[in-house]
């Protein structure tokens, strides 16, 4: 009976062993986790080709999968979508690390609106004097007076080089907000690109540029025809003593011109990449349009906050430096001789030419920074809708840039294999030689 009762190892079979000891597969021993092998032993990690294991950052912790993953950053912007740090550490990391390009072609735009500038306010201030001189030896220049002609001819002369000044401004600024998206992009993809580069990337598209300059102009001068239009009907209203139409017109000029300036700036957001795309993609101009209205579709209020901010602050910036020249001109005034004209002239003369140097050069710079903002909005845009990143990271891969720029040790790369007229999400027609 003692034999009977007495427990056999086979009793045991079914049960698990004792907390502590080891467990033989077949007894519910848990999954290996992961660098473990069937026994427990520790086996050596997966590493990635810097030599870190694959779940840990650069920064030297482990990464969970799915939480806090770094990001991708051949070059000056991570590859995901991009918040407003992005954009505004973006446009400062490309304005650095492209100095030549972007300041040289913000130099180029800012000489032609010199020069042109310049000129018209030299004959402008030579036509006021002569005119000046005329009255003060006893002629009326407003009587008639055939001497005056040739005067008031370089005076309305001086006028039209301004405007000329004006829309030469208008396209060489919107030719080199394309220059500047292409440098945009190949820095996002970690290339660097020097200034001839950049306008030699550019090529023919610097003529759709201009068409699209063109159409801008044009949609200006309708807008400025109807507004003309109505003031003058206004005007003629109130000639007429008409009260009422008098009323009524100024009630609908006053809206109109409301809804005009809502218009216009809904019609600029919606716009505001075209340059990009016709750079870029090489569109044309109708098509760029489209083009830039389908990458704002539903990020309109994003993007006109974010151009409002950046444009507050390149502006104040701006007054930070061209107020004083205004009013040490205005401190120098006291100091001028009474009487003396010609001194007169040629000190507002000077002024105005330094006046002129120093803003354009201001205005130039800070359009170009607000150029890299757009572009990288265009970026943005695209990775959303597009998953852009797998070409910038498909750029990246083939100039041999890392997989951050903050630790990569290849950094600006130029004139890498193949990537001299590299440019992220412009694909050549198919049976074209060079990379796509």
């Amino acid at each position: 009976m003692d034999q009977q009762h007495q427990p056999r190892d086979d009793d045991h079979r079914d049960q698990p062993p004792p907390y502590g000891q080891g467990q033989q597969a077949g007894w519910g021993a848990p999954t290996p986790g992961p660098g473990y092998g069937p026994y427990a032993q520790p086996q050596p990690a997966a590493h990635d080709p810097y030599g870190l294991p694959v779940n840990q950052s650069p920064y030297g912790h482990v990464q969970q999968p799915g939480y806090g993953t770094a990001s991708r950053r051949p070059g000056t912007i991570p590859l995901i979508p991009l918040s407003l740090g992005d954009l505004l550490g973006g446009a400062f990391s490309t304005i650095r690390r492209n100095a030549a390009a972007v300041f040289g072609t913000a130099l180029i735009v800012a000489l032609i609106e010199i020069l042109l500038t310049a000129f018209a306010a030299t004959s402008f201030f030579d036509a006021m004097f002569e005119l000046v001189m005329l009255e003060e030896a006893g002629q009326d220049p407003f009587a008639g007076d055939p001497t005056a002609s040739p005067y008031f001819g370089q005076f309305f002369g001086s006028l039209g080089v301004l405007m000329l000044a004006a829309l030469v401004t208008l396209f060489t600024g919107i030719i080199a907000h394309g220059v500047l998206s292409i440098v945009v992009l190949r820095a996002a993809a970690g290339l660097k690109t020097s200034l001839g580069q950049a306008w030699r990337l550019t090529g023919r598209q610097a003529w759709s540029l201009a068409g699209l300059g063109g159409l801008y102009l044009l949609a200006g001068l309708v807008t400025m025809l109807v507004f003309v239009g109505l003031l003058f009907a206004l005007v003629a209203g109130a000639a007429a003593g008409d009260t009422t139409t008098t009323a009524v017109m100024g009630i609908l000029l006053f809206v109109l011109s409301l809804g005009l300036v809502i218009v216009w700036v809904w019609v600029y957001v919606k716009v505001l990449l075209a340059p990009a795309a016709v750079a870029v993609e090489q569109h044309g101009s109708f098509r760029s349009i489209g083009r830039s209205w389908s990458l704002t579709r539903g990020h309109w209020w994003r993007t006109f906050g974010i151009v409002l901010l950046v444009s507050i602050i390149v502006g104040v910036i701006a007054s930070v430096i061209t107020t004083p020249l205004s009013m040490v001109s205005g401190l120098t005034a006291p100091f001028v001789e009474p009487g003396s004209a010609q001194q007169a002239f040629e000190s507002a003369r000077v002024w105005m030419i330094v006046s002129l140097v120093v803003t354009a050069l201001v205005n130039a710079i800070t359009r170009a920074f607000l150029s890299c903002v757009t572009a990288l909005l265009y970026v943005d845009y695209r990775i959303r809708h597009e998953s852009f990143d797998l070409d910038l990271a498909a750029a990246a891969d083939q100039a041999g840039a890392g997989d951050d720029e903050r630790f990569s040790t290849v950094r600006d790369v130029q004139a890498a294999s193949g990537t001299e007229d590299l440019v992220p999400g412009r694909h050549r027609p198919v049976g074209t030689a060079g990379p796509a």
